[in-house]
């Protein structure tokens, strides 16, 4: 694998090794690239649960972490924390203590590995060593630095009790590999970041609620005047922030929230777009999401996708293959969804017309990019927090 690779890249890459190699261990599960708390692991797995069954299926989940008893119906949400071998003996150490920290919130935790560093240090002999002395519940899995597609689990993680309304919201919330996006603008991102900021110093444990009614008052009651379901439009809003990264679920300023909020206060309307675009591509999973798409509509024949229902069909049916949830009802045409979004709300990342027959979603690759790019360089700062 080369150096030049992308952590993110090579993180997607690992997982679907683990999940491929690994399925009767962690069931039937779908990748995600986002969480709803900070600090964010690399990816979950999540597991994949039909609506009508979630109810049922979350309580079983409950009962059997009580017991700490794995049965065939119940997978556990499982965080990961990836290392790339292009680090020191030191980020490994962190790694190890990230691992540990999800499992505040997740009942599984894996440190994923490789087997040696560019240094020749071996990784693997190093982690398992302060694992096994500690006797830690975090699960270890290493991969080929040579071939990152060849993962092999060292220890399985064993469950641990974890507050049950937080897995019970993690279920709940995360229905897609990617953050989900309903109404939100960047201004609007940016005044929230600000009461968010404003409030943290109120003593209290939980400002969510604070944070969505004051922006409700304040900003979104002009632009939503006739609605009659301000909760539901402020969920909309709270699982954005959240699933970004920008705010953690008790409200409060992340460090991303917060470096994206300094940039706010310092740059141009069109720039902090740019810049609230780069958090819904990065830590937000669309940069993966749309890769994905663009990879997968390069493969077909233009025959394939006529039109934007066969295009859905198969893009749906294509990236399930690969244990990643898309949502068929974030791309409709006929409502304001993901397309009409990233044209006019996410630096025009998409372009106008926003579906080709023949050839799918008019993705602007070179604008990603550019995006990418900036927001690289803008958030280098915080960067070593991130990873």
């Amino acid at each position: 694998m080369m150096a030049n690779t992308s952590h993110d890249e090579m993180a997607n890459i690992v997982a679907r090794a683990i999940l491929d190699k690994y399925r009767d261990l962690f069931g039937n599960v779908f990748i995600a690239n986002i969480s709803f708390d900070f600090p964010r692991p690399d990816f979950i797995f999540l597991p994949l649960i039909p609506p009508r069954e979630k109810s049922r299926r979350i309580r079983l989940l409950l009962e059997a972490l009580r017991s700490r008893t794995l049965t065939g119906e119940v997978q556990f949400p499982t965080a990961f924390e990836f290392k790339t071998p292009y680090v020191s003996k030191h980020e490994y150490i962190t790694g190890i203590g990230q691992a540990i920290t999800y499992n505040s919130i997740f009942p599984l935790s894996y440190l994923v590995v490789p087997d040696r560093n560019y240094e020749g240090f071996d990784v693997v002999d190093f982690a398992m060593n302060v694992v096994r002395r500690v006797n830690l519940s975090i699960g270890v899995i290493s991969y080929d630095s040579a071939d990152i597609t060849n993962v092999e689990i060292e220890k399985e993680a064993e469950p641990i009790s974890t507050n049950e309304q937080i897995i019970e919201e993690t279920i709940r919330d995360i229905k897609r590999s990617y953050a989900y996006w309903r109404e939100t603008k960047p201004n609007e991102v940016l005044e929230a970041l600000r009461i968010s900021y404003e409030l943290e110093r109120s003593g209290k444990a939980n400002i969510m609620d604070d944070v969505l009614e004051r922006l409700w008052n304040d900003v979104l009651s002009g632009r939503f005047q006739r609605t009659t379901r301000i909760q539901s439009f402020l969920l909309n809003y709270r699982l954005f922030l959240t699933q970004t990264g920008l705010l953690d679920r008790n409200g409060f300023l992340t460090p991303i929230g917060r470096h994206t909020l300094l940039l706010g206060d310092s740059l141009s309307q069109k720039e902090f777009t740019d810049v609230v675009t780069y958090v819904l591509l990065r830590f937000g999973g669309h940069y993966t999401l749309l890769s994905k798409i663009y990879t997968e509509q390069q493969r077909l024949h233009p025959n394939e996708i006529c039109n934007e229902n066969n295009w859905l069909e198969i893009i749906s049916e294509k990236l399930k293959q690969q244990n990643y949830y898309f949502s068929k009802d974030d791309f409709r045409s006929d409502f304001p969804r993901l397309p009409y979004a990233y044209k006019n709300y996410f630096s025009g990342i998409v372009s106008e017309p926003i579906f080709i027959n023949g050839k799918g979603l008019n993705i602007n690759y070179p604008k990603i990019i550019e995006i990418l790019d900036k927001g690289t360089r803008l958030f280098s700062p915080i960067e070593r927090l991130l990873e």
